[in-house]
């Protein structure tokens, strides 16, 4: 198996570790290692899967944000590219998830200190957790913005 081809399987890999299908991580991997937009049919054909399956990963990539549906004037073909990975904002959206996350148990932990006050102290550390998680990854946003613009500068 080729360097390449590993890394296509272990993206697919990391993917279904993450709860997701194997084959949109492989269609990810495969879209970095290609470097430039693909058809539905030379996915499949690269990735010897169905179209329809193809179709089904792709479509699903493009409405989380990872792909871009591109079209071509007198090609009835569906194209997609790989968002820049700038432009995937996957920190700030787990930081986002934490943070309602934490209010949401902070709320069950406000009612349920008239009716158990010890499990809400073990409930609020869960609350904590949450809230401390969100603070986190949102400095760490803040980090990667903050590079990601002196880059620009640089340039």
């Amino acid at each position: 198996m080729s360097a390449t081809t590993r890394f296509i399987e272990e993206m697919g890999l990391i993917a279904q570790e993450r709860g997701e299908s194997r084959i949109s991580g492989r269609l990810i991997g495969l879209m970095v290692v290609e470097g430039q937009e693909l058809n539905l049919v030379q996915i499949s054909e690269k990735l010897a899967i169905s179209r329809a399956s193809a179709s089904t990963n792709a479509r699903d990539l493009a409405r989380k944000g990872v792909l871009k549906l591109r079209t071509h004037a007198g090609d009835r073909q569906d194209y997609y590219q790989l968002v820049s990975l700038s432009e995937i904002d996957v920190v700030g959206n787990i930081a986002a998830q934490f943070e309602r996350q934490a209010q949401t148990i902070k709320n069950c932990v406000e009612d349920m200190q008239a009716e158990d006050s010890e499990a809400a102290r073990r409930a609020a550390v869960v609350q904590s957790f949450l809230a401390q998680s969100a603070e986190i990854l949102t400095h760490w946003v803040t980090t990667l913005r903050a590079a990601d613009e002196h880059k620009k500068d640089e340039k």
